[in-house]
């Protein structure tokens, strides 16, 4: 498990500086130059990156998607804040609709606690977690359709009727990551099922953490003017302030007195 933490680290650092020395590489990851090489083979391995003499290149084709496991585990108590900050949005007798990425899991505890909702989700174990609640006030579907290796998400390439007759009140959602031209998935189908879900929504969520801004990828999702809102865990660049305003995005981050 630790080892695959660091190997998300790897590609997260990389996904930005896109190059970067052993020396920096050790620096980031508090890790010894032989730990780090074992990483840096498997991830040659894996076909994500090539390793080159003293560092390491993101390889062009890299669109990698973290395993589920992995990316739960990382930045627990950044997508904690976002969450808390985000419940905001839900009142009782919403019908809300619920990626499956791990940032918007730790909406999962929250929910339980608000009467009346219902619940749309691609995520299997945020389908699972809400089954647990024991309320009956509380309705869950789940879309059906393959289930996506190392997702954690259910894919569908005909989105059934039953989903056409929801309107959402709200739709909550991550990404892989955000560039100042826009939002950005990892996965063709986990942007084309975003894309959907957010047509049938009348407020579009966008959760995410600072270690996605300034990180962008093959498959554009959307630009700011599709959200209304983005939620995150520490105060954007004056940049990025800047961009999502021209957009109207609204900002919600937890303020520092």
């Amino acid at each position: 498990m630790e080892s695959e933490l660091r190997l998300n680290d790897i590609m997260e650092f990389l996904s930005k500086k896109k190059q970067a020395s052993n020396k920096d590489l050790c620096q980031h990851l508090h890790c010894s130059i032989s730990t780090l090489r074992r990483d840096l083979l498997k991830l040659e391995e894996r076909g994500a990156i090539k390793r080159t003499h003293g560092g390491a290149i993101l390889t062009k084709t890299t669109n990698t998607e973290f395993s589920h496991i992995i990316r739960q585990a990382s930045n627990i108590k950044e997508k904690q804040i976002i969450a808390d900050l985000a419940q905001d949005f839900i009142a009782p007798g919403m019908c809300i609709f619920l990626d499956s990425s791990s940032t918007v899991q730790q909406l999962v505890p929250l929910l339980k606690t608000i009467p009346n909702l219902v619940v749309i989700t691609n995520g299997l174990k945020i389908a699972l977690d809400l089954s647990e609640g024991k309320s009956e006030a509380l309705k869950v579907f789940i879309i059906g359709g393959e289930v996506k290796i190392n997702s954690s998400a259910v894919i569908s390439n005909s989105y059934e009727s039953l989903f056409d007759s929801f309107q959402f009140d709200l739709a909550f959602f991550s990404c892989r990551g955000l560039d100042r031209e826009g939002v950005y998935e990892a996965s063709f189908s986990q942007a084309q099922v975003k894309k959907e879900m957010m047509k049938q929504s009348k407020q579009t969520i966008l959760l995410i953490d600072y270690t996605k801004f300034g990180s962008s990828h093959f498959f554009k999702i959307g630009d700011f003017l599709d959200y209304n809102a983005l939620v995150t865990n520490c105060e954007p660049s004056k940049n990025y302030l800047a961009t999502f305003d021209d957009h109207g995005l609204d900002i919600v981050f937890p303020y520092q007195n």
